[in-house]
């Protein structure tokens, strides 16, 4: 699939405001939702499943089912064996340093661990204990696990029966599903794990979210551009909701209402409450709509932002492992970082954004001069000493070039 840069740039600002929130600083939770009730996490989600709905299509079109299916679940192998990797380093580096010099920040992340290590260990590599800042790529491995399926579904019955099935667990979800099923779980695995320790996303309300980008990717995406492209209302309905919740985020604060459970239950970021899914929904159809208007300008480019969100798998898992590290720097009054600190914590975070950026172009690049070597050295077969089948190889030859 070619690269699009405006998906490139979207992905590098959801990064830079995930980090921004995600370090320990008194600017983070300034940051979280500068455009409304939605946080970059929902972006970074929906794109996610955007490009994997996009990529399963073609490879499913152009190789079949089996190697669609194989793709996916080799993305979501590689994402487990990564959050594997990061755990390795909660669990040794951040945890000594939590116990031994008192960093209650750290020591409140990994409290079920520090507890009881030998359960929580366990628990981590089936993916029901979920520390803070730990609980992010779980919740990926278990989405791409299931698009395979949802996919399949989608062939036999179509999109509308899986949209509908989505919309009906994320109704569900928003009255107490995930509460429930932890009961049931608990009962089954014999596992005592406490609801606050399996992750701060409530999977059934998100799932909602991932489905609607792997539609999006399928097939949603160009309907949604031919609809708004004939129906003005569309876009000047959705612009006027986005700025209305605009406005409401920051006259109101980000908790929306004074009471907390009107907010739990009408603007809640982990369960992906109502007016969320409304914000979001709005944002979504003004971002198509700036994105038609961008495409026509062949110009528009922004190179540093272009090469992180092109890196995006290795920039995120580099903002988890430095934003644990950085956590070990909150001191035992558990307040966050401010001031000097503050913004050296900053620099440092979005250095190792970059840096991990780099890195992977690097590599990327050492491997296409690799294969061009590969490819130079190879010797092609004149067409009258093999006839039609040296033309494939003759053509790959011209492609690595």
């Amino acid at each position: 699939m070619a690269r699009n840069p405006i998906l490139d740039i979207s992905r590098g600002v959801l990064l830079l405001l995930m980090t921004l929130t995600h370090l320990p600083t008194v600017w983070a939770g300034r940051f979280g939702e500068p455009v409304g009730f939605i946080s970059a996490a929902e972006g970074f989600v929906f794109l996610s499943a955007f490009l994997a709905g996009k990529i399963f299509v073609e490879q499913q079109e152009r190789s079949g089912m089996e190697a669609a299916t194989r793709w996916v679940f080799g993305r979501a192998l590689r994402l487990y064996v990564i959050h594997l990797a990061l755990l390795v380093i909660a669990f040794t580096v951040v945890a000594w340093i939590a116990v031994n010099f008192h960093r209650t920040a750290a020591r409140n992340l990994l409290d079920l661990y520090i507890e009881q290590p030998r359960k929580a260990a366990f628990s981590s590599v089936v993916l029901l204990y979920q520390p803070p800042l730990l609980d992010i790529l779980p919740m990926y491995v278990l989405f791409f696990v299931g698009t395979a399926f949802l996919m399949r579904a989608t062939a036999r019955w179509g999109w509308n029966w899986v949209l509908a099935a989505s919309v009906a667990v994320w109704v569900a979800a928003q009255f107490g599903l995930r509460a429930a099923f932890h009961e049931v779980l608990q009962r089954v695995t014999g596992l005592d794990i406490p609801l606050r320790s399996t992750g701060a996303f409530d999977l059934f309300a998100w799932q909602l979210l991932w489905v609607l980008g792997l539609w999006f990717g399928a097939l949603g995406f160009g309907k949604t551009r031919r609809v708004l492209a004939s129906s003005r209302s569309a876009l000047l309905l959705a612009l006027a909701v986005s700025c209305a919740m605009f406005f409401w985020r920051y006259y109101s604060g980000p908790e929306g209402f004074t009471e907390p459970a009107r907010h739990f239950f009408w603007i809640d970021k982990w369960t992906l409450s109502p007016v969320r899914v409304v914000n979001f929904a709005a944002l979504v159809l003004v971002g198509i709509g700036a994105w038609s208007a961008f495409t026509r300008r062949a110009n528009f480019r922004l190179p540093f932002l272009e090469r992180l969100g092109a890196a995006s798998q290795w920039v995120f898992v580099a903002h988890i492992g430095s934003a644990l590290l950085l956590l070990c720097f909150v001191g035992e009054d558990d307040q966050p970082l401010a001031g000097t600190t503050g913004m050296l914590a900053i620099l440092i975070g979005y250095t190792v954004l970059f840096v991990a950026g780099g890195a992977y172009h690097r590599m990327r690049a050492r491997k296409r001069r690799a294969t061009a070597g590969v490819a130079r050295e190879t010797p092609v077969s004149l067409p009258s000493e093999t006839g039609p089948a040296s033309r494939p190889q003759a053509h790959n030859l011209r492609e690595a070039r």
